[in-house]
């Protein structure tokens, strides 16, 4: 066993030292999917996904509301009832239809996430460096954006009250909400696309002869359209905020229906305070006190994720915060409006008790790592000094650069030990839903896929990226997720 492991070593090492030779092999190897048949997928692949997606979207909504959310009624009804036509299959699923209210909501939304973006105060902070060498600029306002928009969500949801109406009509219109908003997004993706093969914001881009791969994969890594960060707006200020909302929306019409429900205001309480940790940490807010400068520092969290400096700007991100974090991240919430249970005091608790301590691990893993690349590295974890490899890696304008891998703490369990208190929390909002049904657990089945995929990209991207430091840190860390198994 350990000769064989040893020979699997010696395989990475010699394979890492080749893709290093020179600077245009490593852009290659960060930038192009290596080893895969290129026509399946960079035009197949895109493709079916770009077709399935919204299909997938729009099918959930309508199981829930017309099939009792049971996939099994949908089937039998699809494929041997024949109650479904062709026609109902493309006008309920594939048609792009265009609902004006439900435009006018999402158009302001977004005008109102631009607007209070450049309004709010907040200080400029660097995001990290690129290959190219750019460095962008962002303004440190996020968290006090979620906490005015959701005061300014609780009033105008008084106001509304007060005159007989309601935020829940976005509930009422959901099939036509979806579809709207998912209309926008494919024309928001064409245009970022266009806008990235003919005005680049900076030189960290990537056009190629396949429009397909560009619209599915993105063309720019750091879009900006008058000056006006597209994937800040897409994924934090439009795709979170309104996962919150329409959670607190969700949970309004069980209670409208129903009255008090235990199991939707769990998962909304768990959402809630989720996503606040979400915004408070894209926001910057860790502060440390760096002994060496005697000055309190904050390093700022969300923005140095993957989606941000790897994933471009294009259907698979921007589509995906628009339409797929709104239709399957809020799945769990709108079931529980068709689906209501009582759960009782003691299950109430102890769900909430184990969701908030799921919150709890994920914080405090982002914690421990920011901490000590705030520290660099001169501070305790665990109450043991902290446990470090300096990575140091080129650019491809030539200079050196380094990052900080952290082995100490939750991270010495494993290299994304953080993705299990996710997934754990994930399943913890679901479960009030019952489990007489999978549907609303498609979400904890397709963020699973989505961690571990996203677990064994990064761990390519970091084997390019920093080589041997890489292998020493695996030696360190050998689990990429799953302590023991994986």
């Amino acid at each position: 066993m350990s000769d064989s492991k040893h020979r699997h070593k010696s395989v990475l090492k010699k394979t890492d030292e080749e893709l290093l030779t020179d600077d245009l092999t490593h852009q290659l190897a960060l930038h192009t999917r290596q080893g895969h048949n290129k026509f399946l997928s960079e035009s197949i692949i895109p493709l079916m996904l770009c077709f399935a997606c919204p299909f997938f979207v729009r099918s959930i909504v309508f199981i829930c509301d017309h099939c009792h959310g049971s996939i099994h009624e949908f089937l039998q009804r699809l494929l041997f009832d024949h109650t479904l036509t062709l026609k109902d299959v493309l006008e309920n699923f594939f048609f792009f239809k265009w609902h004006w209210p439900s435009a006018i909501i999402i158009i302001g939304f977004l005008i109102y996430a631009i607007v209070m973006t450049m309004l709010l105060p907040g200080d400029e902070y660097q995001g990290p460096i690129t290959d190219t060498g750019h460095i962008p600029i962002y303004r440190n306002n996020g968290f006090c954006y979620y906490i005015v928009s959701l005061i300014i969500f609780t009033i105008l949801t008084v106001v509304l009250k007060l005159n007989n109406l309601s935020p829940t009509y976005i509930y009422d219109q959901w099939d036509a909400f979806l579809s709207t908003v998912s209309t926008f997004a494919f024309l928001l993706c064409f245009c970022v696309m266009i806008k990235g093969k003919y005005m680049p914001s900076t030189n960290d881009h990537r056009s190629s002869s396949n429009w397909l791969t560009d619209f599915y994969r993105g063309v720019e890594l750091y879009p900006r359209i008058f000056n006006i960060d597209v994937k800040l707006i897409t994924n934090c200020r439009y795709g979170m905020l309104s996962w919150a909302l329409l959670s607190v929306i969700f949970c309004m019409k069980t209670f409208e229906l129903y009255g008090y429900t235990d199991s939707a205001l769990i998962t909304c309480i768990l959402t809630l305070v989720y996503l606040t940790k979400f915004f408070w940490w894209e926001s910057g807010s860790f502060p440390y006190f760096d002994y060496s400068t005697f000055i309190m520092n904050t390093f700022i969290g969300y923005m140095k994720t993957i989606d941000i400096i790897v994933d471009r700007a294009g259907f698979y991100l921007c589509w995906g915060c628009l339409v797929w974090v709104s239709g399957i991240y809020t799945l769990p919430s709108y079931f529980l409006v068709t689906h209501p249970k009582q759960l009782g005091f003691q299950l109430t608790i102890l769900i909430l008790t184990l969701g908030l301590l799921s919150i709890y691990i994920n914080y405090d893993c982002d914690r421990q790592k920011i901490q000590v690349r705030s520290t660099h590295g001169k501070c305790l974890i665990w109450g043991k000094p902290a446990k470090i490899i300096r990575a140091k890696y080129r650019l491809l304008n030539g200079k050196e650069s380094e990052s900080i891998l952290l082995a100490s703490g939750y991270w010495v369990l494993s290299r994304h030990f953080h993705y299990i208190p996710e997934l754990a929390l994930a399943f913890l909002w679901t479960c009030p839903c019952g489990f007489q049904y999978i549907l609303p657990y498609f979400y904890v089945i397709i963020l699973f896929i989505l961690l571990m995929h996203r677990a064994h990209r990064d761990d390519q991207r970091c084997r390019l990226k920093y080589g041997d430091a890489w292998i020493k840190y695996c030696d360190l860390t050998p689990w990429k997720v799953w302590p023991k198994i994986y």
